[in-house]
């Protein structure tokens, strides 16, 4: 006959449904979070820009000619152009036309909502990798700032090219 003096070690049913009630109200309360992160996705966005803008100017210093990256508002899409006329270059990693689009695939639920260079569109580096706004229509250009915005989910992320240097910061509203 067992000694009732030793208490078996073990959980009570009262202390596994507390524990299972803990972890029920936060599981209620996190996975939504989870479901909508805006802000990540929005952040995704602007450094995959921010990288291809520095790819831009970075092919520009070294082909020792003018490289461009033409934004698109209305239509979310923006490319990567190479050439005295400006036209769309090759993807070094896939050989396809070196456009991204907002909302596809890699960039889902984001929106590109300006992009201004001066009050133009297109975004130009030199040889030294100093950043230009580029006419298209006039086929000119002029010492440049600019600023992108891209939105997801009610998340603005600003990127920012400064003049001369080309530095691309990333900020928040």
């Amino acid at each position: 006959m067992p000694n009732p003096s030793i208490r078996s070690r073990g959980f009570t049913l009262i202390e596994i449904l507390c524990v299972v009630v803990i972890l029920a109200i936060a599981a209620v309360l996190v996975i939504p979070q989870i479901s909508s992160r805006g802000d990540l996705k929005a952040a995704a966005a602007a450094r995959t820009v921010m990288a291809d803008i520095a790819y831009a100017q970075n092919r520009a210093i070294a082909k020792q000619a003018t490289q461009y990256v033409k934004f698109d508002v209305a239509s979310h899409t923006y490319s990567v152009q190479e050439g005295t006329t400006p036209a769309t270059g090759t993807n070094p990693i896939t050989l396809k036309p070196y456009t991204q689009t907002f909302g596809s695939t890699a960039l889902d639920d984001v929106t590109l909502t300006s992009a201004s260079f001066d009050s133009k569109d297109t975004i130009a580096f030199d040889e030294i990798g100093a950043p230009y706004s580029y006419d298209s229509v006039a086929g000119t250009a002029a010492l440049a700032t600019g600023q992108i915005k891209i939105a997801s989910d009610g998340y603005t992320m600003t990127l920012t090219v400064q003049p001369y240097t080309g530095e691309i910061t990333i900020s928040t509203p």
